[in-house]
C-alpha cells in the first residue's frame, strides 16, 4: 500500500484496494487496516465526503467488524484497536450540519458492526462528534440571530411589540435549525439519544449515564429545548436505577447528575421540581450514612442557583444590564432558581442523616473507637452553611450559622482524642476562613469560633 509515498486522501481514491486487501490473512488485513488509521492520524487528514468515508471504512473493516478471531483477543488488544478508530472518528469533519451528520451515521452504521466488546471504546467518541457538531450548529444560528437584532436596533419602528415576538420566535427557530436550515438540533439530539441509549445496552451503564448527562446539558444551554432535556434527565435517572448496582458507582453518578442539573437554566419550576424530588429520593437511598448526607448537601444547590454565565455579561440592571445580557440569553432559559426554604430543608436534613450516624457508630463502636466518623460530615456541612451566608440566602441568618458552629464545636472537643489528621486540619481551615470573611463580609461579622 502506497501510504509512504502518498497522502491518504490520496490512498482513499484507490477504489481497488479494499477488494484487493480482502484477499490476505485476517491478520495481515488487520495490519494494514492500523496503518491506514495511523496514517489519517499522522497526517491530520479531515475526511468530509461521503465517499470518501465509505472507502475509509472499506479499507478498516476488520478493525470494526466482528472476525472469527476475536476470541483470541483479550480486552487489552480491543482496546489499544478501538482507541484508534475513536481518534479517527473526530478526523470525519465537515463544515455543513446536515452533511457531518450524513457522516455520523454513516459511521454508526458500520460501527455497529462491531459488537459490544467494540462499541464501548468507539460510541462515546462518536456522541462526542455529535455534540461537537451540535454546538457548531447551535453557535452559528445565535450568531446569526444576534447579527440580525443588530441590525434591527438601527432601524426606527413604531411597533416595538411585534419586534419583540418576532425576536422570540427568531430565537426558538433559531436554536432548532441549522446554518443551512436543513437538520435540527432537535433532531440531531434525537439521534444522539438513540446511540447512547444504544451504549447502555452493551452495557455501559457509567459512559452512558455521563453522555445523557452532556446532551441534557446542550439541550438546555445551547438549543434551548426544555422537553428534550428532560427527556435526557429521565433516561439518566432510569440507567440510574436500573443499571448502576454498584453502590459507589451509584454515589459518583448522583453527584454528576446534580452537577448537571444545577447548570440547566431551561426548566420550568414543575419540571425542575420533579427532577429535583427525584435526586433527593435518590440521595436518601445511598447505602452509607455519610454518602446520604453529602449527597443531601449537594442537592441543597440545586435550589439555588447562581445567574447563568450569559446573564453575568452585564454590569446590572442600572446601567441597562437586563437588555444588554438579552442578545446572549439562548432561548427559553428560566430566571435562576432562589428557594432559602428547600436550602434549609436540605441542610437539615443533612443534620439529620449524621445524627443518625452518630447512634449508628455509637451503637456498634467497640470501647468506644470509631464512634467519631462522623465528625468529617458535621464540618462540611458548616462549609455548606457559610456558603450560603456568602451568597445572602435568606434563611441563612448569622444566628443560625452561629449555632451549628458551637455545636460542631462541641462535637470535635467531645472527640478530641478520636479527631484524625485531615479532619482537624479541615476545621482549622474552615475557622481560618470565617476570620479572613468576617474582614471582608458584614454577614460574617457576628460570627466566633
Amino acid at each position: 500500500m502506497p501510504l509512504s509515498s502518498r497522502d491518504a486522501v490520496t490512498v482513499l481514491s484507490l477504489d481497488q484496494y479494499p477488494p484487493l486487501m480482502s484477499l490476505l490473512s485476517r491478520r495481515t488485513h488487520k495490519d494494514m487496516a492500523l496503518r491506514v488509521v495511523q496514517a489519517v492520524l499522522t497526517q491530520g487528514i479531515h475526511v468530509s465526503s461521503m465517499s470518501s468515508v465509505e472507502m475509509l471504512f472499506k479499507f478498516i473493516a476488520p478493525l470494526v467488524e466482528e472476525g472469527e478471531d476475536d476470541d483470541e483477543l483479550d480486552e487489552e488488544d480491543i482496546e489499544e484497536e478501538q482507541v484508534m478508530v475513536a481518534r479517527m472518528l473526530h478526523q470525519l469533519t465537515c463544515s455543513d450540519p446536515q452533511l457531518q451528520f450524513e457522516i455520523l451515521r454513516a459511521a454508526r452504521s458500520h460501527l455497529e458492526l462491531g459488537g459490544p466488546a467494540r462499541l464501548r471504546h468507539t460510541f462515546p467518541a462518536l456522541a462526542f462528534c455529535g455534540l461537537k457538531a451540535i454546538r457548531i450548529m447551535t453557535a452559528g444560528a445565535a450568531g446569526k440571530l444576534h447579527g440580525s437584532k443588530a441590525d434591527a436596533g438601527d432601524e426606527a419602528s413604531t411597533d416595538a411589540g411585534s419586534d419583540t415576538a418576532g425576536a422570540a420566535d427568531a430565537a426558538a427557530e433559531g436554536a432548532q435549525t441549522g446554518a443551512d436550515g436543513g437538520i435540527t438540533a432537535e433532531a440531531a439530539l434525537q439521534w444522539l439519544l438513540e446511540v447512547v441509549l444504544q451504549l447502555a445496552e452493551v452495557p455501559a451503564p457509567m459512559q452512558a449515564l455521563r453522555l445523557l448527562l452532556a446532551c441534557a446539558h446542550v439541550s438546555s444551554e445551547e438549543a434551548g429545548l426544555e422537553m428534550l432535556a428532560y427527556e435526557f434527565f429521565e433516561q439518566a435517572f432510569t440507567l440510574y436505577e436500573e443499571s448502576v448496582a454498584d453502590s459507589r458507582q451509584k454515589v459518583t453518578a448522583l453527584h454528576a447528575i446534580v452537577g448537571t442539573l444545577h447548570r440547566c437554566y431551561v426548566f420550568s419550576s414543575d419540571n425542575r421540581d420533579a427532577l429535583t424530588q427525584s435526586v433527593t429520593s435518590y440521595a436518601a437511598k445511598l447505602l452509607k450514612r455519610a454518602d446520604q448526607c453529602r449527597a443531601v448537601c449537594a442537592a441543597s444547590h440545586l435550589a439555588w442557583q447562581e445567574p447563568a454565565a450569559a446573564a453575568d455579561t452585564s454590569t446590572g440592571a442600572a446601567d441597562g444590564g437586563a437588555e444588554a445580557a438579552e442578545p446572549d440569553q439562548p432561548p427559553g432559559r428560566q430566571p435562576p432558581v432562589r428557594d432559602a426554604q428547600k436550602v434549609m430543608a436540605c441542610l437539615k436534613r443533612a443534620l439529620k442523616v449524621v445524627a443518625a450516624a452518630k447512634q449508628q457508630r455509637a451503637a456498634t463502636a467497640r470501647a468506644g473507637k470509631g464512634s467519631g466518623q462522623h465528625l468529617p460530615l458535621y464540618v462540611e456541612i458548616v462549609n455548606h452553611y457559610l456558603y450560603y451566608l456568602s451568597r445572602g440566602v435568606e434563611t441563612m441568618s448569622t444566628g443560625v450559622v452561629q449555632q451549628l458552629l458551637e455545636l460542631v464545636a462541641s462535637e470535635l472537643s467531645q472527640y478530641d482524642q478520636e479527631l484524625d489528621a485531615d479532619t482537624r486540619a479541615y476545621w482549622e481551615a474552615t475557622k481560618k476562613h470565617i476570620q479572613i470573611q468576617k474582614a471582608a463580609d458584614e454577614r460574617f461579622a457576628g460570627l466566633s469560633v
